[in-house]
């Protein structure tokens, strides 16, 4: 090896750690800066012996529950919780180990998860009977609170929810495309602040634009967020094998919201694939209406997975239909 291609390993090796120490400052630095005022104003409550963050808005006889999905925080419904605040008691929050709640160790699994929300409601004087609203692996995670509380429940709205024979269902070269990176390029890409770059030009999600506030908050806070969503995966299958144990939802108010724009299936290359992915969307979304003697279909047009941003007017009117139907 020449001594100039020595020297041009040496200063891209200088070059790369360089770079390195400058993402992770940079990195630092905005965790700091955001963290200085990230808890001023909000509510905790003690779960597990850790605190739990909620947002509890609104009054009257009846309570609307927002449970999020895999690795998504409060904040994905706070347009529309704002709105339905003016009509019912109203609550979000962030499951344990997600943006502003501390993890307690426990692993998430749809008992988990009703335990904690059931806690939750009791320790936050919410009144009974409930409206949930879950989106996408909130269709798991909510199958043991509707099962011990269905005379508590008044209605469901069930927003692009998961089906426990989503996973079963799709192909090896279905899986391999929704794959996500492995843990260890992601936990450098979140400490060198490689993450947080990127996504100030790239959208998080087609249906949540740069623009919008959640796309700023959720940039900025994964760091909080990123082990515990990567741990919901992990458990992915588990949690559907667990959610089809339990029976339907007797004539409980079920209303299905399905996104049908085509941005969720562009990042897909296969055509067949893609085809493949359209096809178990709607079977899916379809066969939950089985869950209810009460159930209605709702499409959201504008939207894909996420269809509380840019149809958000559409949810709003769905949760007040059941609402108005009380």
């Amino acid at each position: 090896m020449s001594a100039l291609v020595i020297l041009v390993l040496k200063w891209l090796a200088v070059l790369l750690v360089s770079a390195l120490a400058a993402g992770i400052g940079y990195e630092r630095f905005s965790r700091w800066r955001l963290e200085r005022r990230a808890f001023v104003g909000k509510t905790f409550v003690e779960i597990d012996g850790k605190p739990l963050h909620y947002v509890k808005k609104g009054q009257g006889a009846i309570t609307v529950v927002f449970q999020s999905g895999m690795g998504s925080s409060h904040a994905i419904w706070q347009e529309i919780q704002d709105r339905i605040a003016k009509d019912a008691v109203t609550i979000a929050y962030d499951r344990n180990g997600l943006l502003f709640s501390e993890a307690t160790g426990r692993p998430i699994t749809n008992d988990q998860a009703t335990e904690e929300l059931t806690q939750l409601l009791e320790k936050t004087g919410c009144p009974k009977p409930y409206i949930l609203v879950g989106h996408s692996m909130a269709g798991s995670y909510l199958r043991p609170f509707i099962d011990r509380h269905a005379a508590d429940i008044a209605g469901i709205v069930f927003i692009e929810a998961a089906h426990p024979q989503q996973q079963a269902k799709a192909s090896p070269g279905l899986r391999r495309a929704l794959a996500v990176p492995p843990r260890w390029l992601i936990a450098t890409a979140v400490n060198t602040g490689v993450y947080r770059a990127l996504f100030s030009f790239v959208p998080l999600s087609p249906d949540i634009p740069r623009s919008h506030p959640l796309h700023a908050l959720e940039k900025g806070f994964f760091y909080r967020s990123w082990e515990k969503a990567l741990e919901e995966l992990a458990n992915e299958d588990l949690n559907f094998q667990d959610a089809g144990r339990y029976g339907d939802f007797g004539a409980i108010p079920l209303t299905v919201i399905k996104g049908t724009a085509e941005n969720r299936y562009a990042a897909i290359k296969s055509l067949a694939v893609r085809a493949e992915y359209r096809k178990l969307v709607d079977d899916s979304q379809t066969d939950l209406l089985q869950l209810s003697s009460n159930s209605r279909f709702v499409e959201a047009l504008n939207s894909g997975h996420v269809p509380q941003i840019r149809d958000r007017e559409l949810v709003i009117g769905e949760i007040r239909g059941v609402l108005a139907r009380r």
